[in-house]
């Protein structure tokens, strides 16, 4: 008898998506704003999450399009799948990368507040085999605990009142985007832009869902979910330090932390930026998953675990690569860069090998 897999529903998806786009860009968000767009920088922090919903839009479209069908499908339907499958393996040693790297920024930051003395690779360790546990499940399993860690993190949103009684409106300048210290161009505003990263792994859930799952209204609702949020904590930056505060702080979210006072916790920044661990754990482990699923179509057979393992055993080796802070938040950065181009890249790219196969009277195979 076969075993009926579970799919996901709107509710998973919209807080999968809520915590996959919740990365350790965040903690520097505020700076990173003030820096590339400068005075309300906040605007075009809302104009770039518009166009990251249309980049969204796009992926809908290749859902609705290729009725359901993974990337996968739709590309093998097209190409042979020798051709294909070094851009699989090429994609998924980028999403080991991506993966490594963010887990690894996060402890090397942590090790910077709590655990100066502490080896972060061996508190890396620890995280890995947390990724390795979460990984060997499947996706249905993923997005539940990424549920559950979802309510674990949102009440820090709500620590923003403690910074109310200091939040002043004539900080905010009434000029638009003047003074950006790294000027305008089309770089400094992408790498705001690289904090949305993280919705355009819904294209590997075209296979987990079905019509009443409602998975773009999920994406939609989860990505403004996390830009209200973020929204929310930049405001109070912008209201509690000036423009010049924050332009010097390196993690300005940390800082405005640790002015909040509470009679039965000495420093509350360390317990909050601890509970971002688990935030950490699910973009590493959806990253991870991206790569899974990419060698999954190379290597079929591979015993249960296997394919896991090795993954994250690369992800933590790879975390050796930055030694220290500053090379880790370079090479964050230029994966983040690069994850931007692929997530406007790859929708375009199926729209049109889509729009090759309608002419040429083609429909790919949908297994889910």
């Amino acid at each position: 008898m076969n075993k009926v897999k579970e799919k996901l529903n709107v509710f998973h998806i919209t807080l999968l998506i809520f915590m996959t786009e919740m990365n350790i860009t965040m903690f520097s968000l505020p700076r990173l704003i003030v820096e590339n767009i400068g005075t309300n920088g906040w605007i075009g922090y809302l104009a770039l999450s518009v166009l990251a919903t249309f980049n969204i839009f796009l992926y809908w479209l290749v859902y609705r399009m290729g009725r359901g069908a993974s990337v996968f499908q739709i590309m093998e339907c097209a190409l042979p799948k020798a051709v294909m499958y070094p851009v699989y393996w090429a994609l998924a040693v980028f999403w080991i990368f991506t993966a490594s790297f963010t887990g690894k920024n996060f402890f090397l930051i942590f090790q910077m507040l709590s655990f100066q003395t502490t080896n972060p690779m061996f508190i890396f360790l620890l995280f890995c085999l947390m990724v390795f546990a979460l990984l060997i499940k499947n996706i249905y399993n993923i997005s539940k605990t990424a549920t559950v860690f979802f309510f674990m993190t949102i009440w820090t949103v709500g620590l923003t009142v403690y910074q109310f009684q200091d939040w002043e409106i004539v900080r905010f300048s009434p000029h638009l985007f003047q003074l950006a210290s790294q000027g305008h161009s089309f770089r400094n505003w992408m790498e705001v832009y690289t904090t949305f990263m993280g919705y355009e792994l819904c294209m590997f859930l075209f296979p987990h869902v079905t019509k009443k799952s409602k998975l773009f209204q999920g994406v939609f609702i989860g990505h403004w979910v996390i830009t209200i949020a973020q929204l929310i904590v930049i405001l109070t930056a912008f209201g509690y330090f000036s423009f010049h505060q924050i332009e010097s702080l390196l993690y300005p979210i940390i800082d405005l932390l640790d002015f909040i006072e509470m009679p039965f916790i000495n420093r509350i920044e360390n317990l909050v930026f601890s509970m971002f661990v688990f935030a950490n754990l699910i973009v590493t482990v959806m990253y991870c998953f991206a790569a899974l699923t990419a060698i999954k179509q190379t290597c079929p057979k591979v015993k249960p675990n296997r394919l896991e393992f090795v993954i994250v055993t690369m992800v933590f080796f790879t975390g050796y690569i930055p030694k220290y802070l500053g090379q880790s938040e370079q090479l964050l950065r230029k994966v983040l860069y690069t994850e931007t181009y692929i997530a406007f890249i790859v929708p375009v790219v199926l729209i049109c090998v889509l729009l090759y196969l309608k002419l040429k009277g083609k429909v790919p195979n949908n297994e889910s």
